[in-house]
């Protein structure tokens, strides 16, 4: 009864929002002078179709977020307390998110499917 449990549980983010609400992020570049320095981020979208994205630590960082299929810029901010919260509503659609900051680059993709 309880793995049912969990596995119900694991399968909610895809009933409400079509996809895994955790947006995976892949490294594009890191300096190796800055590389002990780089925080360890997670990136994800809400119920409310909105972004968040956090760090393990405190730090100065760049987040913006496009429409993957026009590459327009949709939002950019900056955080310096290692917790940034895209807090508008995103239309069905998919998208990208870049975080950048001091030498280092990350990127992800997600999809918001508003069935």
């Amino acid at each position: 009864m309880k793995h049912m449990l969990l596995l119900l549980l694991s399968v909610i983010p895809f009933i409400v929002l079509g996809g895994e609400p955790e947006i995976e992020l892949y490294q594009i570049s890191v300096s190796n002078h800055h590389k002990s320095e780089i925080p360890v981020f997670h990136a994800e979208v809400d119920l409310g179709r909105s972004v968040s994205v956090t760090a393990d630590k405190q730090s100065t960082f760049c987040v913006s977020i496009y429409d993957a299929s026009t590459s327009t810029l949709l939002y950019q901010g900056d955080t310096y307390d290692g917790y940034c919260h895209f807090t508008s509503t995103l239309p069905s659609g998919n998208y990208y998110i870049v975080i950048s900051g001091p030498g280092f680059s990350y990127e992800g993709e997600f999809v918001i499917n508003n069935d």
